[in-house]
């Protein structure tokens, strides 16, 4: 897949190295010329000098052939300016970044259907929605006296440890549950005896230190 990831700073830096181990053409764009000669020794990836809101450039960098594209400069404007151009190109699966939560439903009322805030706006998070991986997320964290926690939705695919097993019989070790499944849009508590097949959303609560083997579990 090419991504075009317009913003080279902490996150579209991160962002661009989660998608090029995961084998994906990454083109990056930013405006500021010693930003991108670091990128261009810490990426193996396309590293394009100039304004993400040029047309000339996001033609240079290919927007018209671009599978994905991801805004996430630090500038709410620039980043919905950006995505709309990105779908006056054809470009379908696109990703903005926006902090202002007034500008955020605007983005999504002119089309924009992937729009991250603050509160979401880590590289994974970003990555997993380009690459329309079945984790959607970490969303919340919960922390006790003895213990920190984390609450994270995955879709059971084909190849899940979990497909085709009863919840009473999944290995938690005590150490995850599921807490939820998700159905149209609504949470509604698991049966222990349900059997979980491809499709399936569900809630999952998680001792931090075992996140990535929950992750393993559910997405194979």
């Amino acid at each position: 897949m090419r991504v075009i990831v317009a913003g080279g700073g902490r996150v579209g830096s991160l962002l661009s190295r989660k998608l090029i181990e995961a084998g994906h053409e990454v083109i990056v764009i930013d405006i500021d010329e010693a930003r991108c000669r670091e990128l261009s020794e810490e990426l193996d990836a396309t590293v394009i000098k100039g304004d993400v809101t040029n047309v000339d450039i996001l033609e240079n960098a290919g927007l018209d052939g671009a599978d994905a594209l991801a805004a996430v400069t630090g500038h709410d404007e620039v980043n919905i300016l950006t995505g709309l151009i990105a779908k006056e190109y054809g470009v379908t699966n696109i990703v903005v970044r926006v902090s202002d939560k007034r500008l955020a439903g605007m983005a999504e009322r002119l089309g924009i259907t992937k729009v991250v805030t603050p509160e979401e706006i880590t590289a994974e998070h970003v990555a997993a929605l380009i690459m329309r991986e079945p984790l959607l997320s970490e969303f919340v964290k919960v922390s006790t006296s003895s213990a920190s926690f984390s609450l994270l939705e995955f879709t059971v695919t084909s190849n899940s440890m979990v497909a085709g097993r009863r919840i009473d019989e999944l290995p938690t070790g005590g150490d995850w549950l599921i807490v939820a499944l998700i159905e149209d849009g609504n949470l509604r508590p698991p049966d222990s005896d349900l059997e979980l097949k491809e499709g399936d959303k569900v809630l999952v609560l998680a001792r931090a230190e075992v996140i990535d083997d929950v992750k393993r579990i559910f997405t194979g």
